[in-house]
């Protein structure tokens, strides 16, 4: 009896080690699902935000032997999109709510203290599957140099290893690459650009993920 309490409480003790040592967390980037097994003593480099400190409840990780996973916070996801892809598309992107309260979007923009933009803000489009298509597919052609692009120097454009099409630059060349015809998307992006805080802003991103087509300013 003596043993099997011992044996009992050591493997306790082990489990509560790795559970103080490794947390696993949810998270959705661009559309895509992601479970996320990390060390807690690791350094981010970058801060929760606000929000997500007030929000965050103690203990509220999941390790390998009991509960759910929960969502992971900004600078738990952006520690692991940095390791996971390439430096070119983690610098000088950063993380912004999805307005659909889908998750997050990894999207060109300056980040603060947190992984968060700072600056940029994403909106939905309105936009049939039809045309998320089309611009997700003359983002494509644009990245891979088989389209011309109006004043390149402008902008660019780019398939991002998460499964996004990219393109970015001034409201007057995503203008001209993009508000192509007519159709909900155009009408949409119009609209978009036309805001107040688009106005102002020194440069935005269209923003391509499945179905769904997003416009960030800033």
């Amino acid at each position: 009896m003596r043993i099997l309490i011992l044996a009992l409480s050591m493997f306790f003790t082990l489990v509560s080690a790795a559970a103080a040592d490794t947390a696993r967390c949810r998270a959705s980037v661009n559309g895509q699902e992601r479970l996320i097994e990390y060390d807690t003593d690791i350094d981010f480099g970058t801060q929760r935000s606000l929000r997500e400190r007030l929000t965050a409840l103690p203990g509220r990780s999941w390790s390998r032997a009991w509960g759910e996973p929960v969502a992971c916070d900004s600078r738990v996801l952006f520690a692991f999109l940095a390791v996971e892809l390439p430096p070119e598309e983690v610098e000088g992107w950063c993380l912004a709510t999805d307005p659909d309260d889908a998750g997050w979007l990894l999207v060109p923009g300056e980040r603060g203290a947190s992984s968060r933009c700072s600056v940029a803000v994403c909106d939905r489009i309105t936009a049939a599957a039809s045309e998320a298509a089309g611009a997700a597919a003359h983002i494509g052609a644009m990245a891979l140099g088989a389209q011309p692009q109006e004043d390149p120097e402008e902008g660019r454009s780019l398939m991002h290893s998460t499964g996004a099409a990219v393109m970015r630059g001034s409201a007057r060349y995503l203008a001209a690459n993009i508000v192509q015809g007519s159709g909900t998307l155009a009408s949409g992006l119009g609209t978009a650009m036309a805001a107040p805080a688009a106005i102002g802003a020194a440069a935005a991103s269209v923003v391509v993920v499945g179905g769904a087509v997003y416009y960030c300013s800033g």
